[in-house]
């Protein structure tokens, strides 16, 4: 009878998988290791998945409170019709501050904490119904999730996995270390709780790591399941893609198969498979085109409660993970971060075609997240966004950078080389001379305030023999010509910016060699970059670049010319890539992490600083925040993946008023009208990529992006444009932005520190709000400017 009863209990699960509504594959092509059958015919419960506790310290947190652990002992009883809940497990008080109290489940290591003031709660796992599955429930009560490799696969598991693993918890000032051991896999390491008066710091410390077998660490991902919410409540989880992106919980949505899983600060172009498919020795397809996560952070909010995590430590080897529900059958959301250990890519060794490569080393350093506790109406990705700024200024330092005025950025080309039958020919586009012209034009429109950054100036033009930017190219006028524009400039309230390549340098460029100038990828080769076809995304090798050592690019290149620029009296250096591709070297003489790199750029940008006046970059990437004066070409959008319902202004809540940022250029817009609407509802300066001379010029040159660039050809339409925006702009200047919010289904309002409102309808019709009538694809302003 209680075989058949197994049996029967067996077969019921199974059919209860195959018409589970949101039943879907496991996450990404990680294997993972089968459930052992306990044979047991009861539901189970967390205590049928008992860990051995080795040396659990009884001492933690004197005087803990008997009652409000008895209290939660027990699920609140289920009403007629509804699923009785588990009890919530951390019930173990490890310690407490004025904000907050911390509790720990002593089986998994698992947290809650609680707000001593309105008793809010944020679980490690969230409350499960009794209907879970039991493979599931152990899933997700896990305090953390590894992936390891023996060779060539990966595998995932947690502490609960198998029952020989351990589990040992010690007390700590302000909270508890929870030792984790693998006893199968010989693999150990721990995490340590620390309470904050705003929220809980967890660390996992690099001495910690342990390694005793075949087995080794490729990821640890820790509270994959911290304030996760079900399909049914209110809530979203934000994702830090791009500008910033909502994933919305809601019960009815497509079947999906994999979530959100995206490096921060992007893919390693020292690892072909980060950013390629469809590989082989000759040829590389570059992955379709998508946003950078440009800042450490991620978050979720249900029901008024919310979460924003930081990553502190270990951000430059880590991704950010967001899983709509529905994956493994699990209807939950949830979103973490996983650091990385190990990467892994694919080298090819003669005629025997890929074969997968992990790093032999693990990658040094201890990891650290930071969880900002947030509730009511702070609970959202604005406050969460607010939260992150309140960060950097308190935490990293970073101090505003004023602006005096508005201005208008334009960025001029210089030239440029361009291939003939025999040889190449230097394409003078914008001379010295003919940018004071440009200066006068704009300033004869009525722009007086504009911000210029020259590039393709130095000998030989854009590409040229970079990473070597000196003597000036004569044919542009020379050092003697550029000098007299920065007086020029100057004089006319114009900054003055020169764009400057110490990262991506062009294979035929005899400023560098390869050998000892470029980074290596996994096979110890140099690493080749290239150009893509537009269409296919296949490499283009005739368009081939090589990524330059940081520290050698810096001492070899970069710090001898910083006499130069300040000789030339400019308004600061444009370092291109530093602010939008972050990369290692695994050459085994100079191995480079990509945190290494990171510092190195910071430290070589608070020395142009230093010497120039001034330094900017693209993109934004937020280890430069505080380094950097201006940030051109700021990210707007997001990658609007399938299982991502809305976009939102991140980015610009959290940095607005400390650096300002610019938006994509106008005449390089894809969809004029709807990219403007945005630059204003994200409160982003206006800009402009230049040349003197006809844009045909540049024909059989390498510069195939700027389609419309003749100065003249946009001059009105710039000068148009600004004075509608100036009046915007002006009421604006250095504001934070205090919030933002959808008014319909596309009208947004975005309210800045001193009271200014701007609000913009991406609709087809006139929208009215609050009596204000805005036009069809236009915006108003209310308050600042009337």
């Amino acid at each position: 009878m209680r075989k058949q009863r197994k049996w029967l209990i067996i077969a019921a699960l199974l059919l209860v998988v195959s018409i589970f509504p949101h039943f879907g594959t496991a996450e990404g092509n990680i294997q993972v290791q089968a459930e052992e059958d306990t044979g047991n015919s009861k539901t189970e419960t967390s205590e049928s998945s008992t860990v051995t506790e080795s040396g659990t310290d009884t001492a933690v947190a004197e005087g803990e409170k008997t009652e409000e652990a008895a209290s939660t002992e027990a699920a609140e009883p289920a009403a007629a019709g509804e699923v009785k809940l588990y009890p919530v497990s951390a019930v173990k008080q490890i310690a407490e501050n004025d904000s907050y109290e911390m509790y720990i489940d002593e089986k998994t290591g698992n947290v809650r904490l609680v707000d001593r003031k309105t008793k809010a709660e944020w679980l490690g796992t969230p409350q499960l119904p009794r209907t879970t599955m039991p493979n599931n429930k152990k899933f997700m009560d896990a305090a953390v999730h590894i992936k390891y490799t023996e060779g060539s696969d990966t595998v995932q598991t947690y502490l609960t996995k198998e029952k020989t693993n351990k589990l040992k918890i010690e007390s700590i000032e302000n909270g508890a270390k929870v030792t984790f051991q693998f006893v199968k896999e010989k693999l150990e390491f721990a995490m340590e709780y620390r309470l904050l008066e705003d929220g809980f710091e967890l660390t996992i410390p690099e001495a910690s790591i342990k390694e005793g077998g075949k087995a080794k660490f490729v990821s640890i991902e820790p509270l994959p399941f911290w304030n996760a919410a079900s399909d049914k409540e209110e809530g979203a989880i934000f994702l830090p893609d791009g500008s910033g992106a909502l994933m919305k919980y809601r019960a009815s949505h497509p079947q999906f198969f994999a979530g959100y899983s995206e490096m921060i600060y992007g893919a390693d172009p020292a690892y072909v498979t980060q950013s390629h498919e469809n590989i082989d020795q000759m040829w590389r397809q570059r992955l379709a085109p998508k946003e950078k996560i440009a800042l450490p952070v991620f978050g979720n909010y249900r029901n008024g409660v919310g979460s924003l995590g930081i990553v502190t430590q270990g951000q430059y080897d880590a991704k950010v993970n967001g899983t709509p529900s529905g994956i493994r059958a699990i209807p939950y959301y949830r979103t973490s971060t996983e650091f990385v250990y190990r990467w892994n890519d694919v080298i090819f060794i003669g005629t025997s075609g890929e074969i997968p490569f992990f790093q032999g080393d693990w990658i040094k350093g201890d990891r650290q997240t930071r969880y900002v506790l947030l509730q009511d109406e702070r609970a959202d990705y604005v406050g969460m966004a607010q939260a992150y700024g309140k960060y950097l200024q308190a935490e990293q330092g970073v101090k505003p950078v004023e602006q005096a005025a508005v201005p208008l950025k334009v960025k001029l080309m210089g030239g440029i080389l361009r291939d003939e039958v025999l040889g190449k020919t230097f394409i003078s586009m914008t001379t010295f001379d003919q940018a004071r012209e440009i200066i006068d034009a704009f300033q004869q429109k009525g722009i007086a305030n504009l911000e210029l950054t020259f590039s393709g100036w130095s000998d030989d033009g854009l590409y040229g023999d970079q990473p070597d930017h000196f003597p000036v190219e004569k044919k542009l006028g020379g050092a003697k010509e550029l000098k007299a524009l920065a007086a020029y400039a100057a004089n006319k309230g114009v900054s003055l910016y020169l764009e400057a390549n110490y990262a991506r340098a062009f294979s035929e460029s005899d400023g560098m060699k390869k050998n000892k100038d470029a980074i290596r990828g996994m096979d110890r080769e140099v690493a080749p970059s290239t150009d893509y076809y537009i269409g296919s995304r296949w490499n283009r090798d005739s368009r081939l670049y090589y990524w330059m050592k940081p520290e050698r690019v810096i001492s070899k290149h970069l710090n001898k010319e910083l006499d130069d620029y300040a000789k030339l009296g400019i308004s600061g250096v444009h370092l291109a890539y530093w602010g939008d591709t972050l990369y290692s070297d695994i050459d085994a003489k100079s191995l480079t992490a990509r945190s290494e790199t990171a510092s190195a750029w910071v430290n070589a940008a608070d020395a142009v600083r230093e010497a120039a006046g001034g330094a900017s970059v693209d993109y934004g990437f937020a280890y430069m925040l505080g380094h950097i004066d201006g940030i051109s070409q700021a990210p707007l959008d997001s990658s609007h993946f399938i299982y991502n319902d809305e976009t939102v202004p991140f980015y610009q809540i959290a940095v607005r008023g400390l650096v300002p940022y610019s938006a994509n250029a106008i005449n390089l817009r894809n969809d004029a009208q709807n990219e403007l609407l945005r630059m204003v509802e994200y409160g982003a300066l206006p800009s402009l990529e230049l040349t003197y001379e006809p844009t045909t010029k540049l024909q059989r040159t390498m510069e195939d992006r700027l389609w419309s660039s003749e100065y003249t050809t946009w001059l009105d339409d710039a000068a148009k444009q600004y004075k509608e925006l100036e009046q915007i702009y002006t009421a604006i200047s250095n504001q934070a932005i205090a919030d933002h919010e959808q008014l319909g289904s596309s009208v947004y309002r975005t309210t800045y520190a001193n009271g200014t409102k701007v609000i913009v309808n991406y609709g087809s019709d006139q929208a009215s709000i609050d009596g204000i009538s805005v036009p069809a694809a236009g915006y108003v302003m209310q308050n600042g400017g009337k």
